[in-house]
Order: C-alpha cells, then structure tokens, then sequence
C-alpha cells in the first residue's frame, strides 16, 4: 500500500467530518440512520447533512450540495441513486474528500450494468487516489475514534458499543452485522468494524493491512469469501506474523461441488479451498468454523498470554466436567499428564480427601462450602512447573460465585510468570462472567470450546516460535542447484512449444527435473527394437518399457507400460507391444519412442509431488504417498509457493502416511532429507518458471532406504497457454 492510501485510510477511519450525500429527515430511513447513529454515539467530528429538501436535519445545518459545505470534507457518505454519484466524487474532489463510502446498491450484484458502473468507480479512484469504500456496503466503525459510518440496524439492539483490542472485517454487512452484535453482548471489545461490500477499490486486504499497522488493533477477526489478489492476502498475514498480531478467520466457500477435470492428479485433487487452507497453515491464521469460535479465539487472543507448551493443568468441581474437557483436550493434541512430585505433596494439603489429584484435579462438591479451595489449588498449580496452562473449571453455584470470581481476579493480578490461565465456567452467573472478562480474564463457557479456545492458543505460540517469512527459497538448498537449469529447462521448454505442445512427454518432463538436480531413474528413448535391447543391456534387466507421446498422458490406463522385463526376448516383444496399443489408443498420437527405464529393486516408498496453479494465489505444491493414498483417501499436504525448508518439512509430517516414511514393522526408514530436497527443487523449478509451467505431477517419486536418495520414476508437465493464443 503506497503511502497516500494509508494516510487516506487514516482520514477514512478517523476523519474530522463527515458528509452524508442523500441524508434523509426520516431517521428511520436508510438515508437517515448514519446521522442518527453520529449523533447517538457521540461521533466528535463535523457533520454535514447534503440534501436540497432541507434546512436542518436533527437540528443538524443541512447543505443543498457538496460545493456549500464550508471547509474540506474528510469521509463523504453517498446514499443516492448509482448514476448519479461519478459526478458528485468529482464535486467532492474539490473538497478535499480522502474517501468516499458508498452505500448505494445497483452495481457489479445487479448484472453486466452495474458491473461496468463499477468499473468507472475503480477507474475513478485510480486515477483521483481518493478511496473508494463499497459500494454497496453497510459502512464502518471505528470505536476507539467514535466514528460512526453506517446504516447497519446493528446498532438498534446493543447497549453500548464497547472498544476493545480487536478489528473486525467482514465481507457481508448482514452476518457481519450479526457477528458485530454478538461481540458487543459478550465483550468481545473492537477497534473497527468494516463491512467491504462490492470491494470496487478498498478490499479486504486493505483493512487487513490497515489493523496490522493500527496501534490499538492486537488482533484482526474476520468472515472471508475468498480475494482477487492471492499474494496481497499473502503479504498482509506476513505482516500480522511480523508484528505478532494473530488473524482468526471464518472462512466460507472451502466446499466445492466437484473437482475439475485435469490431466494430473495434482490438478484434480488441490482446488481453491485447499490453497487458502494452505495459505493459512503457513502464515499462522487461525480458523474458526462458526461465529462463536471466531469471538472465543478473539476474546482470548486478545487479551491470554500465549502458553509455552502444551502441558495443560485443570482443577474442577466437577469429576464430569473435568473428564469431559481432559477428553476433548487430549482430542487436541494437549498434555493432560497425572501429577507427580512437589506438587502432587503441595495439593495433598489442599485437595480434600475425598477428592483426586490426578489431574483433573478434583475438589468435589465441598468447594460449594469452602470456596477458598478454589484459590489454594489454582494458586499451587500456578506455582508449579508441570502445567504451561492452567484452567480452572467452576461450578455454576450463585452463592460462591462472587466469592470465587474475586479470588481468581485477585490472584491472577499477581505476576504469575509465563503460566496461561483461562477459566472454564459452564452456565456460571453473566454477571460475574462478565466481571473477568472486563478485566482481560478469559471465560469459556463449556469444556469443549475451553479445549478448542486453548489449542487456538497453543496452535498460535507453536506458529511464531517457527515463524519465517515466506518469499525466499531455502537459502542452502538454492545454493546446491545447478547454475545452468535455467537455460537447460528453457530448452526443452522451447522444444515443446516449437512443435506446438502445452505437455511435455515423461523423457521430456524428466529431463526438466534433472535440470534442477532432482535424480531420476536410469532411461534412454529407442526408436526400434534393438535399440531399447542395447539400452537394456547397459542399464542391466530387469526393465520397464513404456511409449512415450505427449498425447497419451496417462500411460497405464493405454495400457502403454510394460514392467519387470527380464529377458531381450520380452524386451523386444514389449516394445512391439506398446507401440500397437498407442496406436489403437490414440491413432493421431505423435510418438517419440518408448522409454527403456531401470525397475527401481531397492525397497522405497511410492510418493507424489505435484505443482498447480490455483486462484488467487498461482503455485502451489502437492505432497502426499503414492497409490490409493492419493487417489482414494487423500492423504496429502499442500502448500502455496514459494516456500521454505521449514514449510517442506512440516508438508511431510502432516500426512497420516507419515510413519510409514519413518519405517515402521521392521521397515527401515526412507531418506526423508532427500525427499525434503526434491520438493524444495520441485516447488524452485515451478516457481522460476510459474508463468510457463501450469502443472506438475511427479508421480511415482520413489523414496528409498535413508541414505540411498528418491528417484523420479514417472514426470507429467503441462504448459500454460501462450498469451495471445
């Protein structure tokens, strides 16, 4: 974002006056509301209502038009029929005006009209750098500048509004509306709420850089239907990563009804959804599958200190509830271990007898007549070094609410060193819920999201422990590549294009992976029988037979591969063979030859690594085990490019195939740092080249015994059209 637009947005968010184009006397109106909204909650500005019809508008000086208005005009609100509003962003030039919100409809969601109007809204900010908000948008807050922009009836059904350390950005005006209310209800305080609409010129990623940058925003929330523009996204979470300020998205559209149809099985099987799953897994947002996880994770982010482990320590009342968040915890992935030691002997004094401390610790129902339990055995796990989390789990009791809600305020005021406290408290009193969590204290309200909340936390502290930004390809594995693979890869590149062709053939598409130092299997191309038998006997039987022509793209379903050849008499056979079947096949297929090929004898693992391109973010790359791995039970991991060694790695850990790659049942383990290599390679190789190549399927890439390497066995490369074509 160049500097004119963030020192606009800063005028956007926080302006000095407000302009209501089209501002109604019926405050009830849509037209009417933002000024009603202004001067209910206090907007500390000036106000200038715009409309012919009137002198005054709630005892507000009206104007007939922009050009009456004294002094300059920071934020212009439009409310006027679409066709009517490229004239008046021209008056309001004249002006001064930073941004306009546009709240009028009628443009890219009615048809190909209003997308053209829109268009002209684009251009128009392009080319005055006055910002465009919508249009057809709901408007904005800012609660910590008192600024009110908008029509949302939000604002009918709270209280209050309630400022805080969380921005919210929302790509509906409805439902963020809905999400806006519930925040206020529970206290979830916020920075800014912005409702996108038509995005025309400020998007979502606008904001999104905007709360990085805003000192009182710690956290960002949002709901997102997805962006035009994959690596402006990209770059704005590596700023929220930078300055440590954790994003929690509520992700709609990751469902889709069918995958395309696609000559590779990484362009079938990697869509959409799974980049922006990538894209998230990589740059530390947390996802929350529905409002009252996006407001738990942003409650508590806001205001927990991050835990530095998983240990978690849990002290109840109730042996139920306790079992309950140890099971959904443990579901989690976090350490709910039974207590040993000094602390174990320090809670004996605590704990009474008919009690466990075990972990959950369990004071029973006598804490309903001695509340001072609750304290001493929180205080002594505090104190202790077995738990990085501690949560207490209350009973909803009325009568010992106060007592407890105050001891726990009261001793988690105390330095309590890098110890994580969050409460669990199902059904407990609102109003002494509601006295935590005003002072920074989190409050879940029932086991299952305490354990969700808390692997939100830990989930986010694991991520910045690990965290480099993304941009650069693994420094050493960069350094061990061949100087020359630009120009060899180019060439049979330009091979392929001379003749016409978006494939390369297998010969071809290997030949671009030994360029990038990846290794593949011994193979030479014959043009006869006799041929592939003097290859074969210089690569030593047994062999593998297969016809090579980038018109026949998958060769097994042609029934064009013959394997374990063991014999110059199966040899030449094989190579007739598959010749007649390509030809019956696929009569008009250009033929190279058929590939003689070593059979791989080591015993490895079958893997596939494959790059597509997918909106909005381009490469992205594919690592799961080969066979019915892949195809039937998907078991893969995806990554948007470009990426880093670390990325590679955690690609690798996260199938469920993984302790196959470890060895398991007496297997030794598969060369998993040469496996590592080969996708740095392969995601270098699509990144250099991402506006030629559109896919890549490394399939199978054999993994063999730790130490011997992995081998390319079979390569498909797809080429992006040629732009003019």
């Amino acid at each position: 974002m160049d500097e004119k637009r963030r020192k606009n947005l800063q005028y956007l968010f926080n302006p000095r006056s407000i302009a209501i184009l089209g501002a109604s006397s019926d405050l009830n109106k849509v037209s009417g509301r933002p000024l009603a909204y202004m001067l209910r909650f206090g907007y500390p500005g000036k106000i200038y209502p715009i409309n012919p019809k009137y002198g005054e508008i709630a005892g507000v000086e009206c104007y007939p038009t922009l050009k009456e208005i004294p002094g300059e005009i920071d934020t212009l609100m439009v409310i006027i029929p679409a066709h009517e509003i490229l004239p008046n962003l021209e008056a309001g030039l004249e002006k001064g005006v930073k941004a306009a919100v546009i709240i009028s409809g009628g443009f890219a969601e009615v048809g190909e009209e209003g997308r053209k109007l829109q268009g002209k809204l684009t251009s128009f900010a392009r080319e005055t750098g006055m910002l465009i908000y919508g249009p057809n948008t709901t408007g904005f807050l800012s609660l910590v500048n008192h600024t009110v922009a908008t029509f949302s009836q939000s604002l009918e059904v709270i209280e209050e509004m309630v400022p805080g350390r969380t921005g919210l950005i929302t790509q509906s005006g409805a439902f963020g509306a809905a999400i806006f209310v519930r925040a206020m209800r529970v206290g979830l305080g916020l920075t800014h709420w912005a409702a996108t609409g038509n995005e025309a010129d400020l998007e979502f990623c606008d904001f999104l850089e905007y709360m990085v940058d805003d000192p009182h925003t710690h956290v960002i929330a949002g709901f997102l239907a997805g962006v035009e523009d994959g690596q402006k996204l990209i770059e704005g979470l590596d700023m929220a990563a930078q300055k440590r300020k954790p994003v929690v998205l509520l992700k709609v559209g990751g469902t889709e009804s069918g995958k395309r149809a696609a000559y590779s099985h990484t362009g079938a099987i990697v869509g959409s959804a799974e980049a922006y799953d990538a894209v998230f897994r990589q740059k530390g947002v947390i996802i929350a599958r529905d409002i009252a996880e996006l407001i738990d994770y942003s409650m508590a982010l806001a205001t927990t200190p991050l835990p530095k482990g998983r240990k978690v320590g849990i002290m109840t009342e109730s042996g139920g509830g306790g079992v309950l968040l140890t099971e959904r915890c443990s579901e989690m992935g976090l350490e709910v271990s039974e207590i040993f030691g000094s602390t174990r002997e320090r809670l004996k004094e605590v704990v009474p007898s008919l009690g466990s401390i075990k972990n959950p610790v369990d004071l029973t129902g006598q804490s309903l007549s001695n509340p001072a339990l609750v304290k001493c055995a929180i205080e002594v796990m505090i104190e202790s070094e077995d738990f990085d989390i501690v949560v207490p789990l209350l009973l909803m009791s009325k009568a010992t609410a106060e007592r407890k809600a105050d001891d726990l305020l009261k001793l988690l005021q105390r330095p309590r060193g890098d110890k994580t406290v969050v409460v669990c408290w199902p059904e407990g009193p609102k109003q002494w819920i509601k006295y935590l969590t005003d002072q920074g204290i989190h409050v879940s309200v029932t086991p299952t999201r305490c354990a969700h909340t808390l692997n939100a936390l830990v989930t986010y502290a694991d991520f910045l422990q690990h965290y480099e930004r993304s941009g650069t390809m693994d420094s050493g594995t960069m350094a061990d590549l061949p100087a020359d693979r630009k120009e060899r890869a180019s060439e049979v590149i330009r091979e392929a294009r001379q003749r016409g062709d978006g494939r390369l053939s297998e010969y071809e598409g290997k030949k671009l992976l030994r360029a990038y130092g990846i290794l593949t299997v011994e193979e030479a191309l014959a043009s006869s029988a006799e041929e592939a038998i003097e290859i074969a006997r210089r690569i030593g039987y047994p062999v593998a037979a297969k016809l090579i022509s980038p018109d026949i793209a998958h060769k097994t379903e042609a029934g064009v591969v013959a394997l374990n050849i063991e014999s110059e008499d199966r040899l030449r056979g094989a190579f007739h063979e598959v010749m007649e079947r390509g030809m019956t096949y696929r009569p008009d297929a250009w033929v190279e030859g058929v590939l003689i090929q070593e059979m791989v004898s080591d015993h490895g693992v079958e893997t596939i690594v494959g790059v597509s391109q997918e909106d909005p973010f381009g490469p992205t790359i594919l690592f799961g085990l080969g066979g019915i791995f892949v195809e039937i039970m998907q078991d893969i991991a995806i990554r948007v490019l470009p990426v880093a060694k670390r990325d590679v790695e955690e690609m690798i850990r996260q199938i469920r195939g993984y302790t196959i790659l470890r060895g398991t049942r007496g297997r030794r383990p598969s060369d998993i740092e040469a496996l590592s290599i080969v996708i740095l390679r392969t995601a270098c190789l699509a990144q250099e080249f991402k506006e030629v190549i559109a896919e890549i399927d490394i399939n199978p890439l054999i993994v063999l015994e730790e130490g011997k390497g992995a081998r390319a066995v079979d390569a498909l490369v797809l080429l992006h059209v040629p732009k003019g074509d």
